[in-house]
């Protein structure tokens, strides 16, 4: 039977536990709440290409085959006790709709209120390619590509691989990898098991200090922790970069007024040319940079702004905000 949720006011955070920032997410479950899978999950770059009707379909008969295989033997619901927004909220009762990307602001301030909030509550749900290995979009476990020198290639992962669990989560679908993800540690490691042909693998995928990082731009949750550059300006012609021995490519902009209160604060006038962030080579225009910054900073951050003032290069400190 489908049943289509489009609030989340009453509905047991514990039980549907998934990434809020999310427009959609599907999940599979028994009339006992046992969840068989899910299907969902996106990337920063587009809100659809890890999704498509075909995986849907491969993901529902996966659940459907789980679901007669267990039909016959009595289980557990998948989770803890209940939790619902009015929880998070400290028992206030929330007026009107709410939107998946408020419950997890809301448990962030949860968080916050009790201390025990900290910046590693910013990666969740990393995607498996985090690691080296992307998945298919019409079969979601199945490997499509093995970076080289990976953490899923040192392990022997293959493309045509099927993924069958990741920690305790069997994996059918994108989304299911992303839900086992998010429960790994932020380093060490995390058993993986696949099946390649009648064999069945396993091995641990090694977790590497940062290895959850991915752009969160695209997050509403997250936007008060997006910076801005604070610095913008018109790109170096051709010959003005030639006059002052500057590739063709290279980051290099003429900072315009008005000079931002941040910047300003920094040390930066107009007509500094700015080279980027932390002696970093770039090759991008001013306007691509402003995005660089926010898939690759957050607020409260400290850089130092390269900029070069007639002859002299200049390292000046700033504080992202």
């Amino acid at each position: 039977m489908r049943v289509r949720l489009p609030k989340i006011d009453g509905v047991d955070l514990n039980l549907f536990r998934f990434d809020y920032d999310l427009t959609m997410m599907v999940f599979f479950l028994s009339a006992e709440e046992h969840i068989y899978g899910r299907y969902g999950g996106r990337e920063g770059k587009n809100a659809d290409v890890r999704q498509s009707l075909a995986g849907l379909r491969y993901a529902m008969q996966a659940a459907l085959d789980t679901h007669r295989q267990k039909a016959k033997t009595p289980i557990r619901k998948t989770h803890d006790r209940p939790q619902f927004v009015r929880d998070l909220a400290g028992g206030r009762r929330r007026d009107g709709c709410v939107h998946c990307h408020q419950v997890k602001e809301m448990q962030h301030n949860s968080l916050k209120r009790n201390g025990l909030w900290n910046r590693d509550h910013i990666w969740r749900y990393p995607l498996p390619d985090n690691l080296g290995f992307v998945l298919e979009v019409d079969r979601g476990n199945v490997v499509e590509h093995v970076d080289s020198n990976s953490p899923a290639a040192v392990v022997g992962l293959r493309p045509g691989d099927v993924v069958h669990s990741i920690g305790d989560i069997t994996v059918r679908s994108f989304g299911d990898a992303q839900f086992a993800l998010d429960k790994a540690p932020n380093s060490g490691s995390i058993e993986i098991s696949w099946r390649r042909g009648g064999e069945t693998l396993q091995n641990r995928l090694a977790l590497r200090e940062g290895w959850r990082r991915t752009d969160i731009s695209w997050r509403r949750s997250m936007q008060w922790v997006i910076p801005s550059a604070r610095v913008f300006g018109r790109d170096l012609k051709q010959e003005e970069r030639q006059a002052r021995d500057l590739s063709a490519k290279q980051l290099a902009f003429w900072q315009l007024y008005p000079v931002s209160s941040a910047a300003k604060a920094a040390g930066v006038r107009e007509k500094d040319i700015v080279l980027g962030f932390d002696s970093k080579s770039l090759e991008m225009t001013a306007y691509e940079f402003l995005g660089h910054v926010r898939r690759n900073y957050l607020a409260g951050d400290k850089v130092t702004i390269d900029v070069l003032r007639g002859d002299k290069r200049l390292s000046l400190p700033m504080q992202l905000r």
